[in-house]
């Protein structure tokens, strides 16, 4: 159950906020459902994310046209801690990399499935921009209850290549 809270003169208020309930196990999507909700509150500027959780940031810039408030997100510590502008790097790649980031956030290494051994998402994420064949087909995934046969082997040869194998290789 998720609350909002509100301090007044020293003392804390707890009020129950039934749109924040979720099913969803995973903390890295119910931060964006978190991040949508508070860009709709009309007192909200701005909404900041502070996390080291590189999951988080993909996950924001792919819901990044949900969260109707500029959305930073601050990262790391010390002298390494920045701040990234999420909506505005939203806007310099494409829709369809965007809805296609979540597609391999649950293919390649959300916390409820396991990572490719010895492969980083950052090789995922290079791999998916430069192929709109993957963009396509990693958008698709979660919204269909079945993976096509073509989607199946565009998710192959996406395996094949992460590994270092010829492009036309589909098969392992």
């Amino acid at each position: 159950m998720c609350e909002l809270l509100t301090g007044n003169q020293g003392s804390v208020n707890s009020i129950p906020v039934p749109d924040l309930y979720s099913s969803h196990e995973e903390a890295d999507s119910r931060i964006a459902l978190h991040c949508m909700y508070a860009s709709q509150q009309p007192t909200t500027e701005r909404v900041i994310v502070r996390s080291p959780d590189s999951d988080v940031f993909l996950l924001l810039l792919s819901f990044s046209d949900a969260i109707s408030r500029p959305l930073i997100f601050d990262t790391g510590s010390g002298n390494n801690r920045r701040q990234l502008n999420i909506t505005d790097l939203a806007a310099t790649i494409s829709k369809r990399l965007r809805d296609a980031i979540i597609g391999l956030h649950a293919f390649t290494d959300c916390d409820s499935t396991s990572c490719f051994a010895g492969k980083g998402k950052l090789k995922a994420l290079k791999m998916l921009q430069g192929d709109q064949d993957h963009q396509d087909t990693f958008s698709r995934i979660g919204t269909l209850e079945t993976i096509s046969g073509q989607d199946m082997q565009v998710i192959e040869t996406f395996v094949c290549q992460l590994y270092g194998k010829p492009s036309h290789t589909s098969q392992i």
